[in-house]
């Protein structure tokens, strides 16, 4: 009876060490289930507000509830956003590629005027920027015996993004 007992004892002592090792492996695995998502969520809004820089001159608006119009930008608007992807790009220590790639980080913007077309923006000299500037910032309209000075405005036809970053690598202009 004495060895019964003592037997019943050991039997409850492994169940209870065995409950405690589940209960421990279950912590761990909801632990580790909430960090991984955590961090993808961090990953996610990381991603969305560095696109956010880019993306706030791309896609349509609708001003009569109708009609989508394309989202308008000035040069300035095109300049800034080339001196952002340079700078972004040599804090990335980003180098040209020789063609478009989804599978690049260096981002590249394209601006298209007229016939003319400047492959990478983001690449030229601060001198040529102000020259594209001060030719592309306004348009002279003549109207009867007046000349009216109007703004000129721009659009964002295509954008890319990297395959794997996907992170906005690519963005193209052209004039309205």
């Amino acid at each position: 009876m004495e060895n019964a007992s003592k037997a019943l004892i050991m039997a409850a002592e492994v169940l209870v060490g065995v409950m405690i090792i589940s209960i421990g492996v279950y912590i761990f695995n909801v632990m580790g289930n909430y960090s991984a998502e955590t961090a993808e969520k961090i990953e996610e809004t990381r991603i969305a507000s560095f696109n956010e820089q880019f993306l706030k001159y791309y896609g349509t608006t609708s001003t009569d509830g109708n009609t989508p119009t394309p989202i308008k930008c000035t040069i300035h608007d095109i300049i800034g956003l080339a001196n952002l992807a340079n700078k972004t790009n040599q804090q990335n220590d980003l180098s040209m590629p020789q063609e478009k790639s989804d599978n690049t980080m260096y981002i590249q913007i394209e601006l298209k005027i007229g016939s003319k077309t400047y492959k990478n923006l983001e690449a030229e000299s601060e001198s040529k920027l102000i020259e594209i500037v001060k030719n592309n910032s306004i348009i002279n309209k003549v109207e009867g015996t007046e000349t009216k000075a109007e703004i000129k405005y721009f659009k964002c036809t295509e954008v890319g993004f990297g395959k794997n970053t996907k992170l906005v690598n690519y963005m193209k202009f052209v004039e309205i």
